[in-house]
């Protein structure tokens, strides 16, 4: 025998609009409480969806993932590592520097300005 409304679990129907749900939801609730009518008992979802799985990571803004981290690589592509202990700084590379210098301003990123030189040293 098929179940119904009044027998056994609940019917639940999809909501596609949910801004719709809420207006009606909301007027029913002020029509039962104009006239004196018990409040409108809504489901326990929790225990309509028990098995969905909490998240593994907190949330994040979707600024979040494109904007660099300290704990994260800044580049997949990493550098050959070199045997000899002479260095030279290029002229490019200090033309470079002098361009892009730190300030100290609060809108500046001290992080994000050696990132930059280091960048700037391993490809030069």
């Amino acid at each position: 025998m098929p179940r119904t409304r009044s027998q056994g679990e609940p019917y639940y129907l999809r909501i596609n609009d949910i801004e719709l749900y809420l207006r009606v939801l909301r007027r029913i609730r002020e029509y039962r409480a104009a006239n004196n009518l018990p409040p409108v008992e809504l489901p326990d979802f929790k225990n309509i969806f028990p098995s969905i799985p909490e998240m593994a990571e907190p949330a994040r803004a979707l600024r979040d993932y494109a904007a660099p981290s300290q704990d994260e690589p800044h580049s997949s592509i990493a550098p050959p590592a070199i045997e000899a202990n002479n260095f030279e700084l290029k002229p490019s590379l200090l033309q470079a520097v002098q361009q892009n210098q730190f300030s100290g301003n609060p809108t500046e990123d001290p992080n994000l300005h050696l990132s930059v030189f280091v960048q700037y040293a391993d490809t030069r």
